[in-house]
């Protein structure tokens, strides 16, 4: 009487190894990325995680003075665990007839189907990168790049990598200071790298495109060590046996979540295609009360680009367009956050983010509060 052995079952251990020994071949930034296994087991969906900014440059401080304590050392962001899950289906005459692999190649899509998710994951995190770390451009070149680079300052050392669409690395390649992959030898970071500018690894992916929602298409530059992937739980298989239809279904599932952990190693070139209006609220942007009859218009020090400057127009209504393309006309230089602003009768202040030839590219609508 013939004997069912093992060799003739789809063993769930068995396809989890197979799993995840493909896992993480897709996904481009994970060489970048910090990868976390100890709230593996821990309970909750939403986790709030340590992340890091620069504090800046310390200050002379006098003889007996007092140190004022920085408060940008360190925030907490909260990241939701997510499920990524994908399944598929082997008939017994596809796993029984020889031809090929179906088992081998099971585990292999369903591999690169998490794989894809969890690198769409971290490419999000990207979009987190703050205002003061982005460096506004009219088109990708090596000049744009060196001059992206200065938000380093002193770190530009170390290894980073540049992500461009297939049109920016045609540029880049033509640039006299490109260097080919060929020649890169053990210092290119993984496989993917294509060449290197201005000591950033380029790295092609279809995933850089032009963003509607922040009106942009930003080139992120990386360094190892900006983003963090929390693993909440390992790959899990698990195969369901119809023996109706005399074939199994095969379910793959894997909980993590990506953020940003430390902006300091991040930057980002950006093309903008238009005005985004900012959530005041999002950014921590907010008007306060300051004396009688003025306000303080407040925009964090993350949120202030390298060559571009704020600033504000005031009237009595809640919304303001500010075309794209148009110089910004009568509006006022934001002065800082300690500048008191005489709000009159004025109900609303916009704030408007301009490039160098004073046009727009983000603004944000606040209601006045303005002192008694």
């Amino acid at each position: 009487m013939p004997t069912t052995t093992t060799g003739h079952l789809i063993i769930p251990e068995v396809m989890a190894d197979l799993i995840d020994a493909k896992l993480g071949d897709r996904v481009t930034l994970l060489p970048l990325a910090v990868q976390d296994n100890t709230l593996q087991g821990q309970p909750g969906d939403t986790l709030k995680f340590p992340a890091f900014r620069y504090i800046g440059k310390a200050e002379e401080v006098a003889e007996n003075a007092e140190i004022s304590p920085s408060l940008l050392t360190s925030y907490a962001v909260s990241a939701q665990v997510k499920k990524y899950a994908k399944a598929v289906q082997i008939t017994d005459e596809a796993r029984l007839s020889g031809v090929g692999d179906p088992v081998g190649e099971a585990a292999a899509q369903l591999a690169y189907s998490i794989d894809h998710a969890v690198d769409d994951a971290l490419f999000a995190q990207l979009d987190g990168i703050p205002l003061g770390r982005v460096s506004f451009t009219s088109a990708l070149s090596a000049d744009s790049v060196a001059d992206a680079l200065a938000l380093f300052g002193e770190d530009l050392d170390g290894p980073k990598v540049i992500l461009v669409d297939p049109k920016g690395f045609a540029t880049l390649r033509k640039d006299p200071d490109y260097i080919r992959a060929s020649d890169l030898g053990q210092r290119a970071i993984f496989s993917g790298v294509v060449g290197e500018i201005w000591g950033c690894q380029i790295v092609v992916s279809n995933k850089v495109k032009p963003n509607t929602t922040l009106k942009e298409t930003r080139y992120p530059v990386i360094k190892p060590g900006a983003l963090r992937l929390v693993n909440k739980q390992g790959t899990m298989v698990e195969v369901e046996r119809e023996p109706k239809f005399m074939r199994d279904n095969v379910f793959a599932s894997k909980h993590c979540a990506a953020y940003l952990y430390d902006d300091s190693k991040a930057l980002s070139l950006s093309i903008a295609s238009g005005v985004q209006k900012l959530d005041a609220e999002e950014m921590g942007i907010v008007s306060l009360a300051g004396d009688s009859g003025k306000t303080l218009l407040v925009i964090p020090p993350e949120h202030q680009p390298l060559g571009m400057k704020w600033k504000y127009t005031m009237n009595t209504t809640a919304a303001a367009t500010f075309p794209f393309g148009s110089p910004v006309a009568s509006a006022t230089d934001w002065g800082g956050p300690d500048v008191q602003i005489t709000a009159s009768t004025n109900t609303y202040i916009h704030a408007v983010l301009v490039d160098a030839a004073n046009k727009p590219v983000k603004s944000v609508d606040l209601e006045i509060m303005k002192g008694a």
